[in-house]
């Protein structure tokens, strides 16, 4: 997947969730958890590009992290669909009448709409609207509990013990992953995979790996649940 079909991708992803995440203001709406009581159960939704609300619906009173992130999610549709506007060279008119605080919606529509032309007519756009979505998309699919491309499980890989590129083990090395349809495999299945240094299991633990990492397809997904250990307090140096 390019990285402007990513960009486009978590457009529409902030668009399906904004009127959920817009429920969330009210005292004792019910919320949803990735990382719920039982750390070592995996789920994911049906399909890869559907939200799904994932885990164990709590209570949840308004908060002011709900406030901040639709505050933010406008704040960052208005500035994504004024530069897109501007790199492909429109004018006001093609912006909504409303502001992005009442509803974001029309303003990322605008930019699933001019991002590829925006992109191909300065190619420091998308990576610079990737690095703006970043952080309101992560903060959405934590709040609704969507697994989404990327997200990082709340457990520790046994084979590596969570071991990252310094040093440090007890890190959430394993992620979740939607590989890119291939030509010969038109429906391909949803990875976890471990980016620890050096990770290496057992060819009876693990039969599959992506891009030189060990990976395990959904169906081994219950297996893997039952190998996992929970993430300590904190990490440690080796």
């Amino acid at each position: 997947m390019s990285t402007v079909d990513r960009i486009i991708a978590d457009l529409n992803y902030l668009e399906a969730a904004w009127p959920n995440l817009v429920t969330l203001k009210l005292p004792g709406t019910a919320r949803a958890w990735v990382e719920r009581p039982r750390p070592h159960t995996i789920t994911a939704p049906v399909e890869p590009d559907q939200l799904g609300l994932a885990g164990v619906p709590r209570p949840a009173p308004a908060d002011v992290d709900v406030l901040d992130l639709l505050w933010q999610i406008a704040t960052v549709a208005d500035d994504l669909a004024r530069t897109v506007c501007e790199v492909v060279d429109l004018g006001p008119d093609f912006l909504p009448d409303a502001p992005a605080s009442v509803d974001p919606r029309p303003w990322l529509a605008v930019v699933i709409a001019w991002m590829p032309q925006a992109h191909r007519d300065d190619d420091r756009t998308a990576p610079w609207v990737a690095q703006q979505l970043r952080t309101p998309v992560a903060a959405a699919a934590r709040l609704l509990g969507d697994i989404r491309d990327g997200q990082a499980l709340n457990a520790i890989c046994p084979w590596c013990a969570g071991r990252s590129t310094d040093g440090t083990t007890g890190c959430r090395t394993l992620q979740v992953h939607h590989p890119s349809a291939r030509a010969d495999d038109e429906d391909p299945d949803e990875l976890i995979v471990c980016f620890g240094t050096n990770c290496g299991p057992p060819s009876s633990a693990c039969g599959q790996r992506w891009h030189g990492h060990p990976a395990w397809p959904r169906r081994e997904w219950d297996w893997l649940a039952s190998q996992l250990t929970a993430p300590a307090t904190e990490s440690r140096t080796a």
